[in-house]
């Protein structure tokens, strides 16, 4: 049985996503407004900033529309330059019992976050990820499962190529902003693409997308990310309809992260692929058994619709599952067989 954060965790928690929200749409220059265009038959916002005159302005993405936003946008009025008392509400939060990401995967997620990338609909696809969902869920997380050393990215490609808005440089020169030892690592695949960045044997951080079909051993380019990506297969699933998480790092970082229910069920996928590695394995099962539970009580029917939806995309899909839950707990077992 899971165990809940206090409840001055949850209260801090909403108070400090409202802080973000706000803070990301109030940090732009005065003179500059939001405007919305329609592509493809859907509605996105972008703010007109002012760079030098009123003949000369420069769009930048924010987001597809939705209520969220668009009342957002309606207070954006209302930002101040609040650091000091996000760090307090950050602080809070941790000394309930929510765990905080490690110190360089921090700094690497608000660099990431001060150019761009989550507005830019990038995503925390790993364990930095899962990280996020205790005070999100408001929920104790399981230390043995939050321990890492690596950060994934990942962004859709159809997104990546359609925006027209990217960070200002390439992934490498933010990193080596951080650390200037942060070198490129060669695709497996092909030696003159890189879709890593590491840090020795220290600490990596893969860029990730959606596959499309293509073979594994092409990378793809991410225009808005100015990265080579690695194609994955089951990531379309993983990272359709996002939600927004913050890490608690610092006075807090807005990032977009997989559905919780999404997440749980993509862990038990792959988590059948790793034959050469079976305590990875392991680890993907315990987060995917630590949300089932969770979920079950909070969310049952975002938990049913991301299963079904899985076990609905052919012969190979319901194998892998059906092997993976055969290897959760029982309760675990019985909320999915429900």
């Amino acid at each position: 049985m899971f165990k809940r954060l206090p409840l001055s965790a949850h209260t801090s928690y909403a108070e400090l996503m409202e802080r973000l929200r706000l803070g990301r749409i109030g940090e732009y220059p005065p003179g500059s407004s939001f405007v919305s265009k329609t592509v493809k038959g859907r509605l996105y916002w972008y703010v007109q900033m002012p760079t030098g005159g009123a003949s000369s302005r420069k769009q930048v993405y924010v987001g597809p529309d939705s209520e969220e936003l668009r009342e957002t946008i309606a207070r954006h009025g209302e930002h101040r330059a609040d650091l000091d008392d996000r760090r307090r509400l950050v602080a809070a939060i941790i000394a309930s019992g929510a765990p905080r990401p490690d110190r360089t995967s921090g700094e690497i997620i608000q660099a990431l976050a001060s150019a761009g990338a989550f507005r830019l609909r990038a995503l925390l696809v790993g364990t930095v990820a899962f990280q996020t969902y205790a005070a999100h869920l408001d929920v104790c997380l399981p230390v043995t499962s939050l321990a890492t050393l690596d950060l994934d990215v990942a962004q859709d490609f159809g997104v990546a190529s359609n925006l027209d808005d990217t960070l200002d440089r390439p992934l490498l020169d933010i990193l080596r902003d951080l650390d200037p030892r942060f070198a490129p690592v060669s695709y497996a695949f092909d030696a003159s693409r890189t879709t890593s960045y590491s840090l020795g044997e220290r600490y990596r951080l893969d860029v990730l997308t959606t596959n499309r079909g293509a073979p594994r051993d092409k990378p793809s380019y991410l225009p808005s990310l100015k990265s080579d990506a690695a194609p994955l297969p089951y990531m379309d699933f993983l990272i359709r309809d996002p939600v927004q998480t913050a890490v608690l790092h610092g006075g807090g970082v807005l990032v977009n992260a997989p559905a919780p229910a999404r997440y749980a069920v993509h862990k038990l996928i792959v988590s059948r692929q790793r034959k050469v590695n079976p305590e990875k394995g392991l680890k993907d099962r315990l987060q995917a058994g630590q949300l089932i539970q969770v979920l079950a009580q909070d969310d049952p029917f975002a938990l049913r619709d991301a299963y079904a939806e899985a076990r609905d995309r052919g012969e190979t899909w319901r194998k892998l599952l059906d092997e993976a839950v055969s290897l959760l707990p029982a309760e675990a077992r019985a909320v999915l067989a429900s």
